[in-house]
C-alpha cells in the first residue's frame, strides 16, 4: 500500500472542489439515466461483481461499512431485480451469501457505459490533454477504494470511480460538519476567500465555486451569523455587496484546509499513487480553467454586439 510521505501531499484548494462536486453530479446522473438504482445499491453490486466466489451478506456488509438494515434493504433492491441471488449457506442456515447473476453483471456494463458518456459530455475533453487528464483522474478515483478482485474490477473504473467519490463526498461533509460546525458550501466559500485574500462578490464567489446563487446567498447569510464573514458595499455601486473573511473566518479557514488534507492524507489518497494523486489534484486546475475560458468567451460574445447609442 503506498505511504503518504511529505513529498507526496497535496493542498486541495477549491478547484478540486470544483471538479469533485461536478464529478459527483455528472456520475449521478450516468446512473438515472440508465439503472433505476440507487448509489448504495450499485455500489454492492459492483462489490458483488469483483467477487470469484459467493460473498457472506454480513461480511460485505461490514466490508462496506453498511448498517445491517441498509444492506438488507439493498439487497432486497437487488434481487428484486434479478441482479443477484441470496442462498443460506450449507453449514449454516441463518446465513446468508450473495452472488451476482448475468443480469446484474450485464446491467454493470450498461451503467458504466452510461457514466463514461456523462463523464465526457459535462467535462472538458475536446482538448486531448484534457481528456488524457480526466481519463488518469477517473483510473484514479477507481482506485481510491480497494477492489475484492482487481482484475474484474480494472473492466469499469468510472462505476468504481462512482462509488469512491460517493462515499469520499459524504465523508468530507460529515468531518467538516464535525470539525466546524458549517456546512459544505459554507466551507467551500471560506476555504475560496481564504485563497484570494480580498472581498469578493457573492455572484463572482458562485461562478468560482460552480454553484448556483441562491445557495452561495445562502451559505454566505449563514456564514454571517457565524461571524466568519462581514458584509462590505461600494460607494460606486450601491447593488454591489461584498464579503470578507473575519479574524475568525481566517483561523476556521486554516481549520477547514487542514482538516480537508488530514482527510485526503488518511481516506483519499491511502491506496493512491503518487501519480495518481497528482491526476485527483490536476483535474480541478483543468476543469475551472476550461470554465474559466467558457466565461471570457460568452463575454466577449456578448462585448462584440454592442453597438453605440
Amino acid at each position: 500500500m503506498p505511504s503518504t510521505s511529505a513529498k507526496d501531499k497535496f493542498n486541495l484548494d477549491s478547484t478540486y472542489f470544483v471538479a469533485f462536486e461536478m464529478a459527483h453530479e455528472t456520475l449521478r446522473q450516468g446512473l438515472a439515466a440508465a439503472s433505476s438504482l440507487n448509489v448504495t445499491q450499485y455500489r454492492m453490486l459492483t462489490k458483488l461483481f469483483q467477487a470469484t466466489r459467493p460473498v457472506n451478506q454480513g461480511e460485505l456488509g461490514k466490508l462496506l461499512g453498511m448498517k445491517p438494515n441498509a444492506v438488507t434493504q439493498a439487497v432486497d433492491a437487488l434481487v428484486a431485480r434479478d441482479y443477484a441471488t441470496r442462498e443460506a449457506g450449507e453449514a449454516d442456515g441463518r446465513t446468508r451469501f450473495l452472488s451476482i447473476t448475468e443480469e446484474g453483471r450485464a446491467h454493470i456494463a450498461a451503467v458504466n457505459e452510461s457514466l463514461v458518456a456523462s463523464l465526457y459530455a459535462n467535462f472538458p475533453t475536446g482538448n486531448p490533454t484534457y481528456r488524457t487528464i480526466l481519463e488518469a483522474a477517473v483510473a484514479a478515483g477507481a482506485s481510491i477504494e480497494p477492489p475484492l478482485n482487481a482484475e474484474a474490477a480494472s473492466r469499469f473504473p468510472a462505476s468504481r470511480s462512482l462509488v469512491s467519490i460517493e462515499l469520499i463526498r459524504a465523508e468530507t461533509e460529515r468531518t467538516l460538519r464535525e470539525a466546524t460546525g458549517a456546512s459544505f458550501n459554507e466551507c467551500r466559500i471560506v476555504q475560496r476567500l481564504g485563497e484570494t485574500d480580498r472581498p469578493e462578490r457573492v455572484g463572482a464567489l458562485a461562478e468560482a465555486l460552480a454553484m448556483s446563487p441562491v445557495n452561495a446567498a445562502r451559505a454566505v447569510d449563514r456564514l454571517v451569523q457565524r461571524g466568519w464573514v462581514r458584509r462590505l458595499k461600494s460607494p460606486r455601486d450601491k447593488k454591489a455587496v461584498y464579503v470578507a473573511l473575519t479574524d475568525e473566518g481566517v483561523y476556521e479557514g486554516f481549520l477547514i484546509g487542514a482538516t480537508v488534507n488530514e482527510l485526503a492524507a488518511t481516506r483519499l489518497w491511502k491506496n493512491l499513487t503518487p501519480g495518481q494523486r497528482e491526476a485527483i489534484e490536476q483535474v480541478g486546475h483543468v476543469v475551472v480553467a476550461d470554465l474559466d475560458a467558457q466565461r471570457q468567451a460568452k463575454e466577449q460574445a456578448a462585448y462584440d454586439l454592442l453597438q453605440e447609442i
